[in-house]
Order: structure tokens, then C-alpha cells, then sequence
């Protein structure tokens, strides 16, 4: 009976210690994890930033373009309206 005791006793305190090494292990897996899911969130924030920030000049580079646009063809159309209006008052004079 005594060796029986003794047997299950032995056997609790293996399990036990196991048991607590597969505890921590896991822990300082799960923490790992957690550090390398920070970086990827921290990581794609910064990306997502980046992108917006580059759309924005994009969109900014465009309006000057067609400000750029619209002010050459005013000038153009300022240029047509008064060749037009010289040679009216050509033909009328």
C-alpha cells in the first residue's frame, strides 16, 4: 500500500512540474505573440498613414495641374476673344 502511495505521489509531482512548465512556456509564447501582433498593428497604421498621405499629394498635384490647365486655356480663350474682336472692328471700320 505504502509503494502504491508512494507510486501516485511520485507520478502527481511530474505531472505537477510538467504541467507548470507547459504553463509558462505557453505564457512567454502567448507575450512573444502579442509583441509581434503590436508590431504588425504599429507596422500597418504606419503603412495606411503613408498611403493617405501620398494620396493626398496626388490629389493636390492633380488640382494644381488643372489649375495649371484652366489657367493656360483662360489665357488662350482671353487671346481667341480679342483677335476676334480686332477683326470685327476691322471689318466694321
Amino acid at each position: 500500500m505504502e509503494q502504491i502511495l508512494a507510486f501516485v505521489l511520485g507520478a502527481s509531482a511530474v505531472v505537477f512540474v510538467w504541467t507548470v512548465v507547459v504553463a509558462f512556456r505557453t505564457a512567454s509564447k502567448v507575450k512573444y505573440l502579442e509583441q509581434c501582433l503590436e508590431q504588425v498593428e504599429r507596422s500597418s497604421r504606419e503603412n495606411d498613414r503613408d498611403i493617405h498621405h501620398r494620396i493626398d499629394q496626388e490629389i493636390d498635384r492633380t488640382d494644381k495641374s488643372i489649375g495649371d490647365l484652366y489657367s493656360v486655356i483662360d489665357s488662350r480663350f482671353d487671346k481667341f476673344e480679342a483677335k476676334i474682336t480686332k477683326e470685327k472692328q476691322v471689318i466694321k471700320g
